[in-house]
């Protein structure tokens, strides 16, 4: 008991000899009084306790251990009603064209529309309600500090744009033209997980790696809708640009303004992997060659951020696996290329080739505007691929088979079709705020396809305009509601499809709805969007 009172008093003469020699050695002295006079609670529970003590014990000179970063938890709910003004199935006003011969007699039925160039969910004739997106979002952000440090983000989607074009997986017959893409029927889709590690590179320079699945660093748009300035996404968002790659890229911060990016990633569009032939599986690889894109962007921010701009460079030296890469090789014809049975088939059809697709985009705030009420931005997209091919089932089935499946128009070219295809697109954007709460968003966009076709189930050339007014309520800080109205028009903006009634399209490796008429439009559509965020 002795010994123990020994060893107690022993170190509490040690603990205040420390504290005097801890407040020797700082400027400023405290005594008991003073102290006291800060009035600390007997508990301390409250953050502003809890600030008062660290200020405290900083000012007397012991360090107070820096919090490690928090992982955060994010996202939003985003709900609609969309109703697109064409021959909606629902109200039975399909329209009747010619189908296939039936005893010698050509028959007429209605026949379904499908505007290709939408977003699956935002071309869906008539109208409903979508919930579009329920985002979560966990995220470990790198320090803002120069310094070694990890992160990781992990984005996980649901709802119907999870459901729809993103597939998880390619399915197939065993054979090269199994082209067949399995979606996800739980509707989840993750979108973003990959890891981020930070090296420090001098006092204004830091490099950063991230290893994963990420938002594909092309186009002015996102998958987001909350982040884009309209509901609806524009005519280059999936048709042209793809919205997640897998792979690699290294960013390097030259200084405050201005910074480069790079990065290696698979050849596949929003999938996981690319190829081509299929057989069922994925192996990165086009005709056994490496089908690899090499990503590169360089990005700009003037010092009060009022001037953006971004430029992106996509390329694949063996070529890649896009969502479109249908064809269409004759342009007297407008042929809409690789499909069976009229419907186009998702575009494996691509040979090794040279794959090239530029982007450009930016904004700016003028500040000759009070308030910063105006804004401006664009994008300038545009690229080329040198090999589209023909698949081989269509082109041995003959001219009497292809009208007997109701192949419209009939394909011409017996040994196939192998040639390059381009396109081009320009996009502007306004932003205009009319008060702390509301604003208007206009979009108006441009885009060319050549005639060998690039654009999934489109018939070609391509020559579509659109134009989106939003109007924007920020009722709350985290309740969001829209308004929109948008037109479509140009060359074949609209395809009406058929079944095929005569033939079991999987006997020979194709699809089974015809394509039988097309429109111009123009199509109109029209929506409400509420966004709650957390």
């Amino acid at each position: 008991m002795v010994l123990g009172r020994l060893f107690s008093m022993f170190g509490l003469f040690l603990f205040l000899l420390g504290m005097g020699k801890a407040a020797e050695t700082n400027k400023t002295r405290f005594s008991a009084q003073d102290i006291e006079s800060q009035d600390l609670p007997a508990v301390v529970g409250s953050s502003v306790d809890i600030e008062k003590l660290e200020k405290i014990l900083e000012e007397g000179g012991i360090a107070v251990p820096q919090p490690q970063p928090a992982i955060k938890l994010s996202g939003y709910v985003d709900a609609s009603y969309d109703y697109n003004y064409f021959n909606a199935p629902a109200l039975g006003n399909l329209p009747l064209f010619p189908a296939q011969r039936l005893n010698g007699q050509r028959i007429f039925s209605p026949a379904v529309p499908v505007a290709p160039l939408r977003y699956a969910d935002d071309g869906i004739p008539g109208g409903g309600f979508n919930l579009n997106q329920l985002k979560v979002v966990l995220e470990k952000e790198l320090s803002q500090e120069n310094k070694f440090d990890g992160a990781f983000r992990f984005d996980l989607m649901l709802g119907q744009d999870a459901g729809l074009g993103v597939p998880d997986a390619v399915e197939g017959f065993g054979n090269a033209n199994s082209t067949t893409l399995g979606f996800n029927t739980s509707t989840i889709f993750v979108e973003q997980a990959y890891a981020a590690f930070q090296i420090p590179a001098g006092d204004e320079h830091r490099v950063e790696i991230h290893l994963g699945k990420f938002e594909a660093p092309v186009g002015f748009e996102v998958l987001e809708r909350p982040g884009n300035l309209n509901f609806t996404y524009g005519l280059f968002f999936n048709n042209v640009e793809p919205f997640v790659l897998v792979g690699s890229q290294i960013y390097y911060q030259i200084n405050p303004s201005w910074r480069v990016r790079g990065g290696l990633v698979n050849g596949g569009f929003n999938t996981s992997r690319g190829g081509f032939p299929y057989f069922g599986f994925l192996d990165n690889t086009i005709n056994n060659l490496p089908a690899y894109l090499v990503t590169f962007n360089l990005d700009y921010a003037s010092k009060d951020k009022k001037l953006l701009n971004t430029f992106a460079l996509l390329y694949g030296f063996n070529g890649t696996s896009p969502p479109g890469f249908a064809t269409s090789p004759a342009p007297a014809l407008n042929y809409p290329g690789a499909y069976a049975n009229g419907d186009i088939i998702p575009g494996p059809y691509n040979n090794n080739g040279t794959y090239m697709e530029l982007n450009d985009f930016g904004t700016w705030v003028p500040s000759f505007v009070p308030g910063e009420r105006l804004m401006f931005s664009f994008e300038l997209v545009g690229g080329f691929y040198n090999h589209a091919v023909a698949p081989g089932g269509i082109t041995v089935l003959g001219l009497a088979q292809e009208e007997l499946l109701g192949i419209f128009p009939p394909f011409p070219f017996s040994f196939g079709y192998d040639g390059p295809t381009n396109w081009f697109g320009v996009g502007l954007y306004q932003v205009y705020k009319l008060n702390n709460f509301s604003s208007l968003n206009l979009r108006e966009q441009y885009l060319q396809a050549s005639w060998n076709s690039y654009l999934e189930g489109f018939i070609f050339p391509a020559n579509i305009w659109e134009t989106t007014l939003t109007l924007r309520f920020d009722l709350a800080d985290n309740f969001m509601v829209r308004m929109e109205w948008r037109a479509d028009w140009g060359d074949n903006v609209v395809g009406y499809y058929q079944p095929n009634l005569l033939v079991n399209p999987q006997s020979i490796g194709l699809k089974g709805n015809g394509l039988v008429a097309s429109s111009s439009g123009p199509i109109f559509f029209s929506a409400i969007e509420v966004v709650f965020s957390y």
